[in-house]
């Protein structure tokens, strides 16, 4: 049974893949690719790939916590209520990333998992 680090790598892996394959099918044929060209596709394709590392991440994080969410407030077990996506400004630069936001049905007051 893979450890919960060889299936994140397994994602981040396969993730890569589909990136690089998208960066070549969008690349023009050999003989007519610019430096320019090259340097567009790379920067996307890093782009593209920290995104999707860090979202790997943050759910990775997210499912380690996910045990039961109780309100600091009242202490009441809080309820799951979606996802919500939120732009954070990384050292890199920003990424979107999907977090599950949790609500404490006794007084209201939302959060989303520490981390």
């Amino acid at each position: 049974m893979p450890t919960n680090r060889e299936t994140l790598e397994q994602k981040l892996l396969e993730q890569a893949q589909q990136v690089m394959r998208k960066l070549l099918d969008d690349l023009p044929e050999s003989s007519d690719i610019t430096l320019s060209d090259m340097e567009r596709a790379t920067g996307t394709m890093g782009q593209a790939l920290m995104q999707q590392t860090m979202q790997q991440l943050v759910e990775s994080k997210q499912q380690a916590t996910m045990t039961d969410m109780h309100c600091e407030g009242c202490h009441e077990r809080m309820s799951r209520r979606g996802k919500r996506k939120r732009r954070i400004v990384t050292v890199r630069g920003e990424v979107e990333v999907e977090r599950v936001y949790y609500v404490c049905p006794k007084c209201g007051t939302g959060c989303f998992p520490p981390g």
